[in-house]
Formats: C-alpha cells, sequence, structure tokens
C-alpha cells in the first residue's frame, strides 16, 4: 500500500473518530451512549494503528515522533498496568467497569496509541480541517439538545429531560464537559482568517453551545467554561493586545445576554436571569401557602448533588489512606467504595445507589492508583501546562497573529476545562480523548521548526532496496499486522452483539420473563464467555426456572437449571470475588432454593456475611441478614442485625417494622410499641401498616 494512502485513511479515520463519537449511539445496548463511543474508539483505533504499522512495514522505518511528553506517558501507563495487577479486581481493571467502560487499562492503551498515531502521522495542514470535523459535529450534538429542551424526546426517557438536557452524550454534566472543550476552541477559529461562511458558523455555532450548555444547568461545566474562556482571553490579550478588545467585548456581551435570557445554573445569578423575573410572582404566591415542616419527621428529600459529592469524596479519600501506594486497582472505585463507604451516605437520597466513580477524577485516581497513578497524572497536566506556557512566552510576533497560534491558544484553554470539569465529575469517553489529542495537536503546531514523520517522500528517499528473501519476510509481517486487525475487529464485534443480547435478556430478567431472559443472557455469554457481569446475570433465571421446573414435578431438569445458576455464579464471583452485587445475587439464588431445600439457607446466609464485609455500612444487607437470621432460629443475631440497621440509617422504616414485628411476637410489647411508634412520629404519620400493626397490639394488651 503506497504511503500517501496509508496517511489519506489516518487522517479520515480521524475525521471519523471526532465526529461520530460525540454522535454516536443505539437504543439496542445496556448502556446506550459510552458503551458505543467506547467500542467506536476501540474499532478506530485498531485501524488507525494497523495502518500506521502498515506504514512502517512499507516503509522500513520506525515511524514515531517523539514528544516531551514521553517519559511521562509512559510513566502514566506503567502505573495502570501495576494497579491493574495489583486490582481487587483484575477484569474490572482491565476492561473498565461494566457500563463505563473508559478509564479500564485497555481505554489508556487505546488513547495511547491514538496520541503517537497523531503526532507520528497527522500533517499540520489538515488539523483546522479536522477541528472543523469537531465543530460540525458538536452542532448536530447540540441541535439535538435544544430541541430535546422542548420535548423532542420527552416520552423515551425516565428522565427530566426538558429540564436537564442531555443530548446524545447520556449525561447533562457530560454534555456540558463537552461543550466547554468545543466553545474555546470555536472561538478561536471565529477569530482567524477563514472564508466568511466559515467564520459565520464557528460565529453561531459558540452561542449554539452556549445556550445548550445553560440547557444542561451543570454547575461544573459552566464553571469549566468560564475557567476556558477566562484563561483564552487572558492569553490572546497577551498577545495581542489590539486585536482582543473588540471581539471580547463582543462576546461578553452576548454570553451576558444569553445567561440573562434563557438563566444559569448558580441560584445567585439565576434570580436576576429574565425566567425568574418573570415567574417570581408566581413563585411569592406558591410559598405563602405552603405548610411549614414538621421537623421532628426524618425526611431527607432530595438530596442536593454537592452534599452527596462530598460524602463520595471523604469515601475516596478512605479509600487512598487505605491503599495509598497503587490504590484498589485501575477503575475499581466501586468495588472499593462499598468497603469504605460513610454512613452518612444512608441518610441522602441516594443511599442504595450504586458509585461507580468518585465524581472527581483527581480523587478516583488517588483511590484506585494511589500516588503512583494520581502523581503521574498529575505530572502529565502539569508538564504540559509547563510546555505550552514555556513555548507561549517564547514565541513573538511582528505581524497579525497566525491562525495555528491562536488555535493553539484555544485548544490549550479547551485542555484547562477538562481538568476543571474532571474535579467536579469524571471523565467519559469523549473528554478523555480531548484530555490525550488536543496535548497531540498543540505539539504539532508549536513544532514549525520539526520535519514531520508524515511526509511521504522523506520514506521514499530512504527506502533501500532488499533481497526476495526480505521483501518476503516484510510480506509476513503484513499479513500478520492484517489478520491481527481483523481478529480485533472481529473480537469487537463480538462484544457488541454480545452486549445487545445481554440488554434484551437483562430487560427481560427484570420483567420476570425468565425463559427469554436464560435464553438470551447465555447468548451473550456464550458471544463473551469470561465478562462476569454476563454470567452473574444469568444466574438469577437459570434459577428462577429451575424452581419453576421443581413447582411442576420436573425434578430432573430444575436440577439441571439450579446448578447452573450455581455454576455461573460460581463462576462470576472467581473472576470478581469482591464484587459485593455478585455475593448478593448469590444470596438471592440460595434463599429462593432454601423454599424447596432448608440446606441452602446457611449457605446463603454465609454469602450474605461476606457481603456484610465487602460492604459493613449498607443497611440493606443488615436488614436482610436480619431477616434470614431470624428464619433460621437465630432470633438474637437478627435483634442485633436489626438495631445495627437503624443505627445505619436511622430512617430505614422496613427494619423499624421487623423490630415492631418480632418484638410483638416474642412478647416484648414495650419495645415493639417503641419501634411502630418511632415510625408513625419520626419517619411516616400515614405509614398504615405500621399503624395498623400499633393498634393490633394495643388491642391484644
Amino acid at each position: 500500500m503506497k504511503i500517501e494512502v496509508t496517511d489519506r485513511i489516518i487522517i479520515f479515520t480521524y475525521h471519523i473518530l471526532f465526529f461520530l463519537v460525540p454522535l454516536i449511539l443505539t437504543p439496542w445496548n445496556f448502556e446506550l451512549f459510552e458503551f458505543n463511543k467506547m467500542m467506536l474508539t476501540y474499532f478506530l483505533t485498531v485501524i488507525i494503528a494497523s495502518l500506521w504499522l502498515i506504514k512502517m512495514i512499507t516503509v522500513k522505518q520506525i515511524i514515531f515522533n517523539k514528544t516531551p511528553f514521553d517519559l511521562l506517558l509512559l510513566l502514566f501507563l506503567i502505573s495502570q498496568i501495576t494497579s491493574t495487577l495489583l486490582s481487587w479486581d483484575r477484569h474490572v481493571s482491565v476492561f473498565g467497569y461494566y457500563s463505563r467502560f473508559n478509564g479500564g487499562l485497555l481505554s489508556t492503551f487505546s488513547y495511547l496509541i491514538l496520541f503517537y498515531a497523531f503526532v507520528s502521522n497527522f500533517q499540520k495542514s489538515q488539523i483546522l480541517k479536522l477541528l472543523r470535523t469537531a465543530v460540525i459535529s458538536a452542532i448536530f450534538v447540540t441541535v439535538y439538545g435544544i430541541l430535546e429542551h422542548f420535548g423532542i424526546d420527552r416520552h423515551i426517557w425516565v428522565q427530566d429531560v426538558q429540564n436537564r438536557v442531555f443530548s446524545t452524550l447520556g449525561q447533562p454534566n457530560w454534555l456540558a464537559a463537552f461543550l466547554a472543550v468545543l466553545i474555546p476552541v470555536t472561538t478561536s477559529l471565529s477569530l482567524i482568517k477563514t472564508p466568511g461562511k466559515e467564520k459565520f458558523l464557528y460565529t453561531v455555532a459558540v452561542y449554539m453551545y452556549f445556550i445548550t450548555l445553560i440547557y444542561t444547568k451543570s454547575r461544573s461545566g459552566f464553571l469549566g467554561l468560564m475557567g476556558g474562556l477566562g484563561i483564552f482571553w487572558l492569553l490572546y490579550f497577551l498577545k495581542f493586545k489590539k486585536e482582543t478588545v473588540k471581539p471580547f467585548l463582543v462576546q461578553a456581551a452576548l454570553l451576558f445576554a444569553i445567561v440573562f435570557l434563557f438563566g444559569a445554573p448558580f441560584r445567585i445569578i439565576e434570580k436576576y436571569t429574565l425566567p425568574q423575573l418573570l415567574n417570581s410572582s408566581n413563585s411569592a404566591s406558591v410559598s405563602r401557602s405552603v405548610k411549614p415542616v414538621d421537623l421532628s419527621i426524618i425526611d431527607v428529600g432530595i438530596t442536593e448533588s454537592g452534599e452527596i459529592r462530598n460524602i463520595v469524596w471523604k469515601g475516596a479519600i478512605n479509600i487512598f489512606k487505605n491503599y495509598p501506594v497503587f490504590g484498589t486497582g485501575t477503575e475499581s472505585f466501586a468495588l472499593a467504595y462499598f468497603k469504605y463507604r460513610p454512613v452518612e451516605h444512608n441518610m441522602t437520597s441516594e443511599w442504595d445507589f450504586l458509585y461507580n466513580k468518585a465524581h472527581n477524577e483527581y480523587l478516583n485516581y488517588a483511590a484506585t492508583t494511589g500516588m503512583f497513578g494520581l502523581g503521574s497524572y498529575l505530572l502529565i497536566i502539569g508538564v504540559f501546562i509547563f510546555y505550552f506556557l514555556k513555548q507561549f512566552k517564547n514565541i513573538s510576533f511582528k505581524s497579525s497573529p497566525p491562525a495555528k497560534f491562536v488555535v493553539s491558544i484555544g485548544l490549550f484553554s479547551a485542555w484547562l476545562t477538562v481538568l476543571i470539569t474532571n474535579f467536579f465529575g469524571f471523565s467519559v469517553v469523549i473528554t478523555q480523548l480531548y484530555f490525550f489529542l488536543i496535548p497531540a495537536v498543540v505539539y504539532l503546531y508549536m513544532q514549525d521548526y520539526a520535519v514531520l514523520p508524515g511526509s511521504p517522500e522523506k520514506y521514499l528517499k530512504r527506502a533501500i532496496v532488499v533481497n526476495f528473501r526480505q521483501n518476503m519476510h516484510l510480506s509476513i509481517l503484513l499479513v500478520i499486522v492484517c489478520l491481527t486487525g481483523l481478529f480485533l475487529v472481529i473480537r469487537l464485534i463480538f462484544f457488541w452483539v454480545s452486549d445487545f443480547y445481554f440488554a434484551k435478556g437483562h430487560s427481560q430478567s427484570k420483567s420476570q420473563e425468565f425463559a427469554s431472559a436464560y435464553k438470551n443472557i447465555k447468548t451473550a455469554v456464550f458471544l463473551n464467555p469470561n465478562e462476569s457481569f454476563y454470567l452473574d446475570e444469568l444466574a438469577f433465571p437459570a434459577a428462577q426456572i429451575g424452581l419453576y421446573l421443581y413447582s411442576e414435578n420436573k425434578a430432573s431438569d430444575s436440577a439441571v437449571f439450579i446448578k447452573e445458576a450455581l455454576f455461573y455464579n460460581e463462576k462470576a464471583l472467581n473472576i470478581s470475588p469482591k464484587n459485593v452485587n455478585y455475593w448478593k445475587t448469590k444470596t438471592r439464588i440460595l434463599y429462593n432454593l432454601s423454599q424447596i431445600d432448608q440446606n441452602y439457607l446457611p449457605e446463603a446466609i454465609k454469602a450474605l456475611e461476606v457481603a456484610k464485609k465487602l460492604s459493613p455500612t449498607d443497611p440493606k444487607i443488615r436488614y436482610n441478614l436480619a431477616l434470614m437470621y431470624d428464619t433460621s432460629g437465630q432470633s438474637k443475631k437478627a435483634y442485633f442485625e436489626l438495631d445495627d440497621t437503624v443505627k445505619l440509617k436511622v430512617n430505614y422504616r422496613d427494619a423499624w417494622l421487623a423490630k415492631g414485628i418480632f418484638h410483638a411476637r416474642d412478647g416484648n410489647y414495650e419495645k415493639a410499641i417503641e419501634a411502630l411508634e418511632f415510625i408513625l412520629t419520626r419517619i411516616n404519620p400515614n405509614d398504615d401498616e405500621a399503624r395498623k400493626q400499633l393498634e393490633e397490639l394495643q388491642n391484644k394488651i
């Protein structure tokens, strides 16, 4: 294959990457957004890497452009590999937490390959076209987001998508982080000399992005953008004072006007916006009609996201304190947080949610990869900032600002927005791509004096004549590269198809269509046999089918499915022994089986006791353990667990009700009344079941 052809295909593939990754989603997968974006990134990485290798074989040279960041990127990669080898769950560390995917070791390899393939093959003359592709893609994202605000797809989502849009990104904060990156870049493109239509496109795009960002109501995105734009205009002013005032004032005026017309995610600003001023009189009349809240009632309501974030951060710090050097393993936060989850999380509205990220990228690295991982990550950030500012300081211009330098300022400022939004959240596929690829673009733009390895003439001049035997060896290498690339593409297709079947089966299992669920999830396991999540999810419908067959007096068929259920759950636990949810699944299966054979009950209790050790502050585990202890005749242990349950979560209504029922049954009437009255006076005065139990007890005594 000619070098010019490989170069063109590599460049075109990067265009596909920047255009499609923000847009791609499907309705057929378990996770509609991130899974497809990650799979597409892997697919395009395989294509780019294969072409890069083919190009090297063709010219008989190693094509690898060195950068100032090489040692740091290598150190970061070593930190991720080390944490993976020492991980609580190597499977999760390699592939990423299922439903998130970004952040696993494979994704890190992918981003680094894309970085080096870019600096080693991409041509500077093509960068503006690539950025234009990114801008156009974001316009499509934005148009959908604006239409979403007006209800185009409100019937599809459970979330109130009109209130907080997420477009094709899947979550309002992710969309906001993406737009925060694009606005400084697009602003810089609007300032350089381009054709009139293109300049108009960039100018309009900036304000479309900003309106959509407001519709996300993301405070982190808003802060990220303000920080990025502030740095952009400061740096632009330092180099191009005369050219700064007019565009800055125009943009500032328009952004303030948009905030006034459409609102802002901060109350201190929002109260001065037009929507709030128009609604202020209605709000006043409503507030006068609200009855005062009974402060004796324990009602957490909807907990403010900042409060929850602080609790999760505390948990991440607890993990880091216990695993300070290498962490608990790349992307293992979901498993580790169960172990070190602060008790105060139980008094929030999201007390039973699963947190698979620290909601702070830096604390996430600290918890999962320790000082080694976080330190190398921060070094990459620090060195790139130092590199850019050094280049910025040393370069001066006598005439009008060159386009590539203005765009470099925009890219650097956009990159800083990722650092800010990551402080209040975590990276996803598209923001991680920008985190790694923006430095690559800036590096190329800053290296006017460098000879790019992508120059075809360079390789042709240095090509040497080889004999037939050497040519045969090169042909063998080409075949190996092509077959390896084809194999990886096929594996990715298998991953995607397996997720398709798993998503169908998972949905059917939740709807108690266990026969269909079993069939589809088993197909997913066939296509991807080492995914522990699939194995665990397959176990439960298999057990339910076994129980059904037993009830139909088909004992031999029932035994086959029961054995299969236990086998798949055990296999999942062998892959991920510290996954609390898999131990819960084992408990559910064994407890259900105990309905036909009491010998399963002690094993169910043992499984839940393991879950309790892995998640000591989870009140649900304590509550269910209490119920099983009581069923097995261990009433003292049952009372002990119920007491611990309400210590962990004082407003746990079901635990107080169980205390009331158990005490009433055992003749401890005073304690039973105390428990039931606690529900009615402190949790819910309108709890009919508690009131009925209390009345029956009072009549009895």
